[in-house]
């Protein structure tokens, strides 16, 4: 691993290639969510000592090359057939580092029961950030030697969380069968009877769809058996929803009144959770990008415990990798930093001039909503903040 230090800044890179080398920031951030470091009240300090005062710390080093740090190979084959591989050295940016330790650490202290909110950005590197934070709690043992946690349970809808998961683990263990995958790919029976069988056998890691997940939970409440473990759920947001016939069994499974057609990723693993009472053998660890007001009641924190909830003491994620920072860093782009909306790039393309014409509205409307699907450009909406 190579380290380039400045007096505020802090970058990695894992292959030194000349002027082709990549450094990866390695910064903590700002309190305002920015990149880099905040500058020391202590003159005597620097804004950079947490390198060598933390992270490069022998047994600290030592956990980050066993625990983290993994070749990653990717497979491409182009349209001639032609197979090509690339491997990439994966080490773990500052806030993943920083975060898969702090909930190791908190699980071995607090024990099960307990709801953590991950907020990261886009472009924070979620998947890596799960799959170290899976093994290593899989692992996880109490003073008495006993494993805390019988099975890691990951809720997610992106199949490629799915392969990079198995491969990640794969490079800390030689066991097979830690990882098992509750789908309908292969057919060695139904989704039930995986489910079950996976739970039954204390499975290390588990990963299930978001459709399933209301079925886990309530697998593990019907069954004596099951509620004596202790289970970590870990859930992935995605952008995927859900709509007709399987939202609305969704709903009935947990318990949802709402009136909207479609069911959100988001929506599902709250109203799951709400929807049941809290468990002592069950902890949640919520990564999510950008969270609901739900979401924060449900997994949030007071920063004052003690004191009732109030506009001062509101609930706020565990740990935070801001998409100020991802943006300042260079992961992510700024969507709103330029874009146009409709009236004025309709009226710089068709170069209007004069004053308006009174038309009929609704061919308008027609002749406008066409102009925009074929247009080569794709504006956003006015006063729409997606693209």
């Amino acid at each position: 691993m190579h380290f380039a230090v400045s007096q505020y800044e802090v970058y990695m890179a894992t292959r030194l290639e000349g002027d082709a080398t990549y450094f990866l920031p390695f910064n903590k951030g700002t309190k305002e969510g920015g990149a880099g470091n905040d500058v020391p009240t202590d003159i005597n300090q620097y804004a950079t000592d947490y390198l060598w005062n933390e992270v490069l710390l022998p047994d600290n080093l030592l956990k980050i090359l066993a625990r983290f740090v993994h070749l990653q190979i990717e497979e491409k084959e182009d349209w001639e057939g032609r197979k090509t591989k690339k491997e990439t050295l994966i080490f773990p940016r500052y806030h993943q580092w920083d975060v898969v330790n702090k909930l190791v650490e908190a699980a071995r202290t607090e024990g099960p029961g307990h709801k953590y909110l991950i907020q990261h950005s886009a472009g924070s590197g979620k998947s890596n950030s799960i799959a170290w934070v899976a093994h290593q709690l899989s692992s996880l043992h109490n003073a008495s030697g006993n494993k805390q946690f019988d099975s890691i349970i990951i809720v997610t809808d992106r199949n490629v969380l799915d392969a990079q998961l198995q491969e990640t683990i794969s490079q800390f263990t030689s066991v097979e069968g830690v990882v098992g995958r509750i789908n309908n790919q292969e057919g060695d029976g139904s989704k039930s009877e995986k489910l079950a069988s996976a739970l039954e056998n204390s499975q290390p890691i588990i990963i299930v769809t978001i459709q399933t997940f209301p079925y886990v939970l309530k697998a593990i409440e019907n069954s004596v058996s099951l509620k004596e473990r202790n289970y970590v759920v870990i859930a992935d947001e995605a952008h995927s929803s859900q709509t007709g016939s399987t939202a609305r069994q969704l709903k009935e499974v947990l318990m949802v009144d709402s009136t909207d057609e479609e069911l959100s990723t988001e929506d599902i693993l709250d109203a799951a959770v709400a929807s049941r009472r809290a468990s002592s053998n069950l902890s949640y660890l919520a990564f999510t990008a950008t969270p609901k007001t739900k979401t924060l009641e449900l997994f949030g924190r007071l920063p004052n415990p003690g004191e009732a909830p109030s506009k001062k003491n509101k609930p706020e994620a565990y740990h935070v990798y801001s998409m100020r920072q991802a943006i300042e860093e260079g992961f992510i782009l700024d969507v709103l930093k330029n874009y146009t909306n409709y009236k004025v790039a309709y009226n710089l393309a068709m170069k209007i001039q004069g004053s308006d014409q009174e038309v009929e509205s609704k061919k308008a409307k027609v002749k406008l909503n066409q102009w925009v699907r074929l247009h080569d450009i794709q504006y956003l909406a006015k006063g729409s903040g997606d693209c």
